[in-house]
This record gives structure tokens, C-alpha cells and sequence, in this order.
């Protein structure tokens, strides 16, 4: 009985913790390239999430999707406000928003959607707005505040660090 009890508040408080959309690995590096695993902890009520769409804010560069098994994956691109230079080419057009759909995460389960990109813009938080279909019902989380219900997932980008004589290569 113990134990039951003991797991029942474990579960509770991690239900609790877990219960927005979030990065794995919520920090990096300024210029860094990053691999974004975004967790969706559970469906919408009862329904099974069957999409899942990041939008990618400007700043957050050459976003690169990881195939998901039994899942369709699209890269939507955009122009730019600012372009950015990058391997000696400016780049006018980016992603915009990656989108997993035609899947099916059961609400009693959670998964990860993982992207690759360089985290390019200045230090701060960067907020990902995601929407999540489970069928008809769609949530978006796109708050800026963690208080509210449905808060975007955020990124933090830390300043770059100082690089030392030690370091470079010659």
C-alpha cells in the first residue's frame, strides 16, 4: 500500500512538472548549432496527438527535421525580414515552421520531435509556438508567460563564451 502510495505522488508531481510542451535541452550556446528535442507530454484529454507543428522563429536558423517513423514530416520556408549570411551566400528564405502529422501519439504516452539548427540570434529566451492536432481538437501553446495555461516552448540562448588563447589552433 506504501509503495502505491509513494509511486501515486511520484506520478502526480512528474504529471504536474511535464504537463507543457518543452525542450529536452533547453539551452545553448550563441551561434551553435543545436539539436531541438521538443517533448509533447501527452494528447489533447483523451485524444491521441496526430500533429504536431513548431513554428521557428527568426534567429533560429537552417532548421533541419528528424525523420519520425510512421510519421510525415514538411519543412515550410519563408523570406526573411533579415537575411543572414551564411557560407558566404546571404540567405533570404529559411524555415518557418516544421510540421509532424498523420501520426499517432496515444495521450497516455509522451514523445520527442527532434530538429537540428543553429541558434543564431541574440542572447535571451526564444519562444516556439507549437500546435498540437489530436483529430478535430487543435491547442495551441504559444503564451509567453509559463504561468499561463498553454505557455510556447522556450529556448534560452546563452551568450558566447569568451574563446581563450588556449584554445585556438594554429
Amino acid at each position: 500500500m506504501k509503495k502505491t502510495m509513494i509511486f501515486l505522488a511520484l506520478n502526480l508531481i512528474a504529471a504536474t512538472s511535464q504537463a507543457h510542451v518543452g525542450f529536452v535541452q533547453d539551452k545553448a550556446e550563441q551561434g551553435s548549432t543545436v539539436r531541438f528535442a521538443l517533448k509533447v507530454p501527452h494528447g489533447c484529454g483523451t485524444a491521441a496527438t496526430s500533429s504536431i507543428k513548431i513554428n521557428i522563429p527568426e534567429g533560429i536558423q537552417a532548421a533541419k527535421p528528424m525523420p519520425k517513423a510512421n510519421w510525415d514530416v514538411k519543412i515550410n520556408k519563408a523570406t526573411l525580414s533579415k537575411p543572414y549570411e551564411s557560407h558566404g551566400k546571404t540567405v533570404t528564405e529559411d524555415v518557418n515552421s516544421l510540421t509532424w502529422s498523420n501520426g499517432n501519439l496515444p495521450a497516455d504516452f509522451y514523445d520527442e520531435f527532434v530538429f537540428q539548427a543553429k541558434a543564431a540570434s541574440a542572447a535571451g529566451p526564444v519562444y516556439f509556438v507549437v500546435e498540437q492536432s489530436c483529430g478535430n481538437t487543435k491547442q495551441v501553446w504559444q503564451s509567453m508567460s509559463h504561468d499561463d495555461a498553454y505557455p510556447a516552448a522556450v529556448f534560452t540562448i546563452m551568450p558566447k563564451a569568451e574563446q581563450t588563447h588556449s584554445s585556438h589552433h594554429h
